[in-house]
C-alpha cells in the first residue's frame, strides 16, 4: 500500500503529533505514547480487514484518535450523559485537527471533508467509507481493548452487555464475522454471545 509522496507526509506529521501524548503503554516489550499505539493498531486491522481501502480511509484511521489526550474523559461528568457530551465534543476537535495537518500536507478541500466526515461518524448508513472505518473501530476494540474493558466494569455485568451489543449493533455483516474469528478468551466470547443474543 504506497500512496505516495502526500500521504507519506501526513502520516509523518500524524506521528509526530502523537509524540505529544505523554501517556506510554508497553506492548511486546515496546513502550509507546497510548494513542499512538491505537493508531498503530487501526492501520494494522485495517490492512487486514480491507486491504483495497481508499487513501482517506488510512488517513481517516491514522486521525482516529488524534490529540484526544488533550480532552480528557473526566472534563465532562462522569455520567452517560456526560459521555454522550465529551464523545460529540471530542469527533469535531479530532476531525479539525487531522484537518490542519492534512492542509499542511497539501490534500484538497474535498479528500479533508471526506476524512473529517469519518472522523465525525457522519453519513454512517450511507457512506460505505464511515461504515468501514467504524468497523475497524470495532475490531479493534475487540481484538485489543475488550479485556481491559471488561475488568475495569467487572461489577456491572449489565454495562457490559450493554456496550458489547451497542458495539455488535454498529459494524456491518462482514465485519460481524471477521470479530468471530477473533481468539478470545472463553469466558470473553461467552459474554459477547450472551451480549448479542440479549
Amino acid at each position: 500500500m504506497d500512496f505516495g509522496d502526500q500521504y507519506n507526509k501526513a502520516v509523518s506529521l500524524i506521528k509526530e503529533a502523537y509524540q505529544e501524548n505523554l501517556e506510554l503503554v508497553t506492548d511486546n516489550d515496546v513502550t509507546y505514547p497510548k494513542e499512538y499505539l491505537y493508531a498503530i493498531r487501526m492501520i494494522e486491522v485495517l490492512k487486514d480487514y480491507a486491504p483495497k481501502a481508499i487513501e482517506e480511509v488510512y488517513l481517516a484511521a491514522w486521525c482516529q484518535h488524534l490529540y484526544r489526550w488533550e480532552i480528557p474523559r473526566n472534563s465532562y461528568p462522569m455520567d452517560r450523559k456526560g459521555y454522550h457530551q465529551w464523545r460529540t465534543y471530542l469527533y469535531t476537535y479530532q476531525a479539525n485537527k487531522a484537518e490542519t495537518l492534512l492542509l499542511e500536507s497539501g490534500y484538497s478541500a474535498e479528500s479533508i471533508h471526506s476524512v473529517k466526515n469519518m472522523i465525525e461518524k457522519k453519513d454512517l448508513d450511507s457512506n460505505k467509507d464511515s461504515q468501514l472505518l467504524e468497523d475497524v473501530v470495532c475490531l479493534v476494540f475487540l481484538q485489543y481493548y475488550i479485556l481491559d474493558f471488561i475488568t475495569k466494569h467487572k461489577e456491572d455485568e449489565n454495562k457490559l452487555k450493554r456496550i458489547i451489543l451497542s458495539t455488535w449493533l454498529k459494524m456491518s455483516d462482514k465485519a460481524h464475522e471477521e470479530a468471530l474469528k477473533i481468539n478470545y478468551d472463553d469466558t470473553i466470547k461467552q459474554l459477547i454471545i450472551s451480549a448479542v443474543e440479549s
